[in-house]
């Protein structure tokens, strides 16, 4: 009795140790990615919340670069504030700004509805790949920003995404087309390899199940958009959102998109995943409602799991959704407003401790 008594302490020894062992595998899995694979949206951020995601840990920061904003006549000037603050902000605070290119102005489509893309008249195209290209001979490496700003630690941009959801019919107006969109990606992508050259370009972040009968899903976007004769040489890297009521909905959606880029020859391809988020309130209809514990948990997993397989799937950066919570009249979005790390007055939830425990690599 006593010598099988030995070996069940034994054996319990072991599988802690094994566990133990596992739970610093998975710490310094995370531990070992680099400052700039984990990245943040936020809504509305203040001084002081860019101050927060940089000592967070986060390390990129990706934000939206609004043509509406920033060019309001056709032919007519650049007005680069928003951007400008959103770069100085970011780089201040050391973390990588990465753009997301999107917007409709008023001389593309007068009393828009929504997002228009500049694909239909030959003079919109020729605007939207100018502005893609002034974007980057601005905020690129050795940019007119940075020379205006020495103040300011140099971080170019080098890494660009073109628009957003767009196989989602809110987002692509009148309705989603994957061989419309390859036509922006070439713009862009001409556009701004003009004056950056080594620049990467990725496509805008897809939700894999849209519920929206005239939005496909992201699988079926990705297929006819391959279609297009040689749109894989416009592109280094596909956007996902792969959003759902646990993490497992995330493995799967990136899963897909891998699959459709292997079958269509292009299985060297990047993967950001743009967005990552669940809300800690909100409709109990929505399934990212999953209240304070369930937010918190779900992004320390899915984020582990994301930089444990940052190589195996070629993940580039994965950007949590949301920093903090904001008005519910900023989004059409039932659960988003609630999805933040801190909520609206800026108190921490469960779900910032838990994401920078895992950006600290603990």
């Amino acid at each position: 009795m006593e010598r099988t008594h030995f070996i069940s302490r034994a054996g319990l020894a072991t599988l802690a140790a094994l566990l133990a062992l596992t739970a610093f595998a998975t710490a310094q899995a995370s531990a070992a990615a680099p400052k700039s694979f984990f990245g943040i949206n936020a809504t509305l951020p203040t001084d002081g919340d860019y101050k927060r995601m940089g000592k967070a840990g986060f390390g990129a920061y990706r934000f939206d670069m609004n043509w509406a904003g920033i060019q309001t006549k056709r032919k007519g000037g650049y007005d680069w504030n928003g951007p400008d603050a959103a770069v100085r902000h970011a780089a201040t605070n050391g973390m990588q700004p990465v753009p997301l290119l999107i917007g409709t102005p008023k001389f593309v489509k007068k009393n828009a509805d929504g997002l228009y893309p500049p694909t239909k008249e030959k003079e919109d195209r020729q605007a939207w790949q100018s502005f893609a290209g002034e974007a980057a001979k601005r905020y690129g490496p050795g940019g007119v920003f940075w020379s205006q700003n020495p103040d300011v630690p140099e971080i170019p941009i080098k890494k660009w995404l073109v628009w957003n959801e767009q196989n989602a019919a809110a987002f692509w107006k009148p309705r989603p087309n994957p061989r419309d969109y390859a036509t922006l990606v070439k713009l862009t992508d001409r556009g701004i390899s003009q004056e950056q050259p080594q620049a990467k370009i990725s496509l805008g972040g897809m939700f894999g199940y849209p519920q929206n009968d005239s939005s496909p899903t992201a699988v079926n976007f990705l297929r006819k958009f391959y279609a297009v004769n040689g749109i894989e040489k416009h592109f280094e890297a596909i956007a996902v959102h792969p959003y759902g009521s646990g993490v497992s909905t995330v493995k799967t959606q990136i899963e897909e998109a891998r699959k459709a880029a292997k079958r269509a020859g292009d299985r060297n391809v990047g993967i950001i995943v743009g967005e990552l988020g669940w809300a800690s309130n909100g409709p109990k209809s929505a399934e990212e409602v999953v209240g304070s514990k369930g937010q918190a948990n779900r992004l320390k997993k899915g984020l582990n799991l994301l930089a444990n397989k940052r190589r195996s799937w070629n993940i580039e950066n994965v950007f949590v959704y949301v920093w903090r919570d904001f008005p519910p009249e900023l989004t059409a979005c039932l659960w988003c407003p609630k999805a933040g790390l801190l909520k609206e007055n800026g108190d921490e939830k469960p779900a910032f401790k838990a994401v920078r425990k895992v950006l600290k690599g603990g």
